[in-house]
């Protein structure tokens, strides 16, 4: 497709692309690791990563407060309702926890309130499940080249915002298709950074003239 969207995705990934291979190609007579003045852009976007994941998180509150109500309760889980009070001497409340919109309780819900829960959960969950991974790699490669690893960071936190928004639009899982290109290319492409800058570090590419 060719819509604005799709080409913002494309777009995105071409820069991403071409950050990573600037982030390998740079500065490649410096061989040590360098904690710089702009070793703090690297810094500031990590920190900007883990904050957004922490909003992405939080944003799935809206659909577990918005359907699983105390109206929603009384209506279709009153059996678990009186069950969970005999065991454990209180009742459901508001958000239903501890469902996260998987377990019985959330089951109950209608397929479009289920759908808006799920594919909040979802993109949050896909966000926690990389963080450590681009967070680790943005700050081996960091040391090296910390400016196009910044510029990568970038890219990563506006591909993961695409990313949920796109779940969680009217293509629901489809819509999200177009921003894993950048989200994994930013992924991969710190990755082989690391890899490269470290072993470069130790001397052992050498032999390959570098």
């Amino acid at each position: 497709e060719t819509s604005p969207a799709n080409m913002l995705g494309r777009a995105t990934a071409i820069l991403c692309l071409i950050a990573s291979l600037q982030a390998v190609k740079a500065d490649l007579t410096t061989k040590d690791p360098t904690i710089g003045p702009d070793f703090g852009y690297v810094l500031a976007v990590v920190a900007c990563i883990c904050m957004h994941l922490s909003f992405t998180i939080m944003a799935t509150a809206a659909p577990r407060y918005k359907y699983l109500t105390p109206e929603f309760v009384a209506k279709s889980l009153q059996s678990e309702n009186d069950e969970l009070k005999k065991l454990a001497g209180y009742e459901l409340g508001r958000g239903c926890h501890p469902d996260n919109g998987l377990g019985r309780l959330a089951s109950k819900l209608p397929m479009d309130a289920w759908m808006e829960l799920n594919t909040a959960q979802r993109a949050a969950g896909n966000y926690m499940e990389g963080i450590v991974q681009i967070v680790v790699f943005m700050l081996i490669s960091g040391l090296f080249a910390p400016i196009p690893v910044a510029c990568v960071g970038v890219v990563y936190i506006v591909s993961r915002q695409m990313y949920s928004l796109g779940f969680q639009g009217k293509k629901g899982p489809g819509g999200r298709a177009i921003w894993f290109a950048p989200i994994m290319l930013s992924q991969f492409g710190l990755f082989f950074a690391s890899v490269f800058f470290s072993l470069r570090m130790t001397g052992a590419l050498a032999s390959f003239g570098f």
